[in-house]
């Protein structure tokens, strides 16, 4: 399975890109500014957007997408999401004031299909399965294990403490796990208001987690970076943790 991070920031600056996986060059894992880096070429191959929650961070460039490759697009992309996260898009996206309603344009074949979904159904999606996993963030957010038949990787989604997302995942044992921490120990209060971890809540959390893989860390605040890395790795020195940067993974990690 091929992964290219086209965005991993927990914010906007130069050389920052937030939230945008694209798995085998036909499926988006969110859509943030990350979007931006594709071609058009590319942008016409996406099939499946997989969208974690409804921040803008996580969104921005879907509209944007459309709207680039709506002259072109030769088959609907489906959009799959909690059902909230579904009505969001509409009621505020996808309303003819923020911008077009792609769910009826063109009239005859339109662009845009969106699916809602929950918490533990598995899909099948272009040859791979997708299992929704529990997120706690301030508004409804779901993670994602992606699968196909030799290898998988599990994607946080903007998370919290989640008691309930380790035995899940000790139990599927993937060959990655990208984690949300976002902030430093000394805004312990604001992680947890905000529904992201610190380094000290993922060395908490990891001791729920059986399954020694490789972890890789995303959505680090700008102008944090290395200080959040340092305490990850001084905190968890026998855990594979590695920054997650802009750039193509082959999984199995090689």
């Amino acid at each position: 399975m091929k992964l290219d991070i086209l965005g991993c920031s927990g914010g906007i600056g130069k050389g920052l890109k937030t939230t945008t996986f694209l798995v085998d060059d036909t499926l988006l894992l969110d859509a943030g500014t990350g979007v931006e880096s594709l071609t058009l070429e590319q942008m016409l191959q996406i099939r499946t957007v997989l969208i974690t929650h409804a921040h803008v961070d996580h969104i921005t460039g879907l509209p944007l997408m459309l709207a680039t490759i709506f002259d072109q697009h030769q088959a609907p992309i489906d959009v799959y999401a909690l059902p909230e996260v579904i009505d969001a898009l509409q009621t505020h996206i996808f309303n003819w004031v923020i911008w077009p309603d792609y769910t009826c344009l063109p009239e005859a074949n339109p662009i845009l299909r969106l699916h809602t979904l929950s918490v533990g159904d598995t899909l099948q999606l272009e040859n791979k399965s997708v299992e929704v996993l529990p997120a706690e963030h301030p508004t409804p957010t779901v993670g994602y294990l992606l699968s196909n038949a030799t290898t998988s990787f599990a994607f946080s989604g903007d998370n919290g403490i989640n008691e309930q997302l380790w035995p899940i995942l000790s139990d599927r044992r993937p060959d990655l796990l990208i984690i949300d921490v976002s902030f430093t120990d000394d805004v312990d209060e604001l992680a947890r208001l905000s529904g992201h971890l610190t380094p000290s809540h993922l060395a908490e959390e990891l001791s729920h987690f059986s399954h020694d893989c490789p972890i890789m860390i995303t959505h680090l605040k700008p102008g944090f970076e290395s200080e959040i890395m340092e305490r990850c790795q001084t905190l968890l020195p026998n855990r594979n943790i590695r920054r997650l940067v802009h750039g193509s993974l082959q999984l199995p990690l090689r």
